[in-house]
């Protein structure tokens, strides 16, 4: 009965979001890269993050997303997600393989786990990067576990090849360790 009268509350509401192989966004016309000089903070509630230089909030939310950036790049603007959901969100090996498949790659073991991210830390804080190659694109993706709020937040962008990822990487793992008030080389 109880669990009855928990779906009768105000503003619950379902959504299916399709399945199957990510598509990498086409290159189009060239980003200006003019920008600010260096990174500033965007703000979630009780929460800051660097945003690198140069990247700018697209206005239009999306689905399960707290916020998208723009990227400028010479082959064309990049956008990256950053999303934020309860708990450890089936742990590494499962959000590495999840993302595997929407390029199109089968799953790795645990085996295989050390070999395909890159971990960090800080107060509070375990945090992983990884950089997945494919024939049709490239995804660099970073998983931030908040431990105080029982939480984590992933920072993440699927590119068309493995020029422009270099391009991104640095940026995009260096807002993701931002998260947990690391600098693009702090913690372990």
């Amino acid at each position: 009965m109880l669990l009855l009268g928990g779906c009768e509350r105000v503003g619950i509401q379902e959504h299916s979001i399709g399945k199957g192989v990510e598509s990498v966004p086409a290159a189009s016309e060239p980003v200006s890269e003019s920008g600010p000089a260096a990174a500033r903070p965007a703000k979630e509630p009780g929460r800051e993050w660097a945003v690198p230089a140069g990247w700018t909030e697209d206005p239009n939310p999306r689905q399960m997303r707290l916020a998208t950036y723009i990227a400028p790049d010479p082959a064309g603007p990049v956008e990256v997600a950053v999303t934020r959901f309860g708990g450890r969100v089936g742990g590494e090996l499962a959000n590495i393989n999840r993302w595997r498949g929407q390029l199109g790659l089968p799953p790795i073991g645990e085996a295989e786990l050390d070999e395909t991210v890159v971990r960090f830390s800080a107060k509070g804080h375990a945090g992983y990067e990884t950089r997945i190659e494919a024939p049709g694109g490239v995804m660099l993706a970073a998983g931030v576990y908040d431990e105080t709020g029982d939480q984590t937040w992933f920072v993440r962008a699927t590119v068309t090849d493995a020029e422009v990822a270099d391009r991104l990487e640095a940026d995009l793992f260096g807002m993701a360790r931002s998260i947990a008030g690391l600098g693009d080389k702090g913690g372990n």
